[in-house]
C-alpha cells in the first residue's frame, strides 16, 4: 500500500507544470554562474588602471567595487542571508571611512579596513567551499577555485598595504627606484600575485618579520590551494 501511494504521489497532476529544473538545466545554470564568478574577478583585476591615479593608499572606490563583485559571487552561490550580512558590514565600513577620512590619526581607520578584509576573506572562503563541495560539476569547481585564487591575491595585497601603512612591516623598492618614487597601492597588488604565483620578480622586497611572515603564508597558499583543488578534481568520478 505504501508503494502504491508513493507512486500515486509521483504522478503529475493534469494542468500542473513541473517547476523543478531538469538536471541538464540545473548544470547549465551552475556552469553559467561559475563562468560569471570567474569573469567578475578578472574584471576586478582589469579595472586596476581605471582607479590608479598614482595614490599611495588603495582608493575607496576600488575597494567598494571589489567587494561588490565578491558579495555578488556569494549571492550567486546561493547564500542569500550571508549576502545581506556581508553587504551590511561593508556599508558600515564605507560609512566609517567617509566620516573619518579627514582624521589625522591613522588608527581610527583600522577597524573599517579590517572589516573590508574580513568580508573579502569570507567571500573567498565560500568560493573555496563551493570548489571543494561534493556534487558540484567539474567546470563549476574549476571556475570557483580560480575565482577564489584571484580573491586571495587581492586579500594579501590589502594585508601587505596595511602592514606597510601602519608600520608593522616594511617593503622596499629596487635600488634604481629608491628616491625616485614612493610605493603605491598597485605595487602591493603586483607583489601579491608575484608571490602567490611563486613567480618572485623581486620588484618589491619585504623587510621585517611581519611582512616576511605574511609573504611566506601567501606563497604557501599559492602552492597548496591549486594542488589540493587538482587533487580533489582528480579524485572525483569522471561524470562528476
Amino acid at each position: 500500500m505504501k508503494l502504491c501511494s508513493g507512486l500515486m504521489q509521483q504522478q503529475s497532476v493534469p494542468g500542473q507544470t513541473d517547476v523543478h529544473p531538469s538536471p541538464t538545466e540545473s548544470q547549465a545554470r551552475m556552469h553559467r554562474h561559475g563562468s560569471m564568478i570567474f569573469l567578475g574577478q578578472i574584471f576586478v583585476l582589469g579595472s586596476v588602471p581605471v582607479f590608479d591615479m598614482g595614490q599611495d593608499k588603495t582608493p575607496l572606490l576600488f575597494i567598494i567595487f571589489s567587494l561588490t563583485v565578491s558579495i555578488t559571487t556569494v549571492w550567486s552561490l546561493g547564500y542569500q542571508r550571508v549576502t545581506f550580512m556581508l553587504a551590511g558590514l561593508s556599508l558600515i565600513a564605507c560609512l566609517w571611512v567617509l566620516l573619518f577620512r579627514d582624521e589625522a590619526a591613522k588608527g581610527i581607520l583600522t577597524v573599517p579596513l579590517l572589516m573590508f578584509l574580513v568580508v573579502k576573506l569570507f567571500c573567498a572562503y565560500l568560493c573555496i567551499r563551493q570548489a571543494f563541495k561534493g556534487g558540484v560539476a567539474g567546470a563549476q569547481r574549476i571556475y570557483c577555485g580560480a575565482a577564489s585564487f584571484i580573491m586571495i591575491g587581492i586579500i594579501f595585497a590589502g594585508m601587505h598595504g596595511l602592514l606597510h601603512g601602519y608600520g608593522f612591516g616594511q617593503y622596499r623598492l629596487p635600488l634604481e627606484f629608491e628616491g625616485v618614487r614612493n610605493i603605491r597601492w598597485v605595487d602591493f597588488i603586483w607583489f601579491s600575485y608575484a608571490t602567490l604565483t611563486t613567480a618572485g620578480y623581486s620588484d618589491l622586497v619585504p623587510v621585517g618579520s611581519f611582512s616576511l611572515t605574511v609573504s611566506t603564508f601567501e606563497g604557501l597558499c599559492g602552492i597548496l590551494l591549486p594542488a589540493t583543488l587538482i587533487a580533489r578534481i582528480a579524485s572525483l568520478p569522471a561524470n562528476a
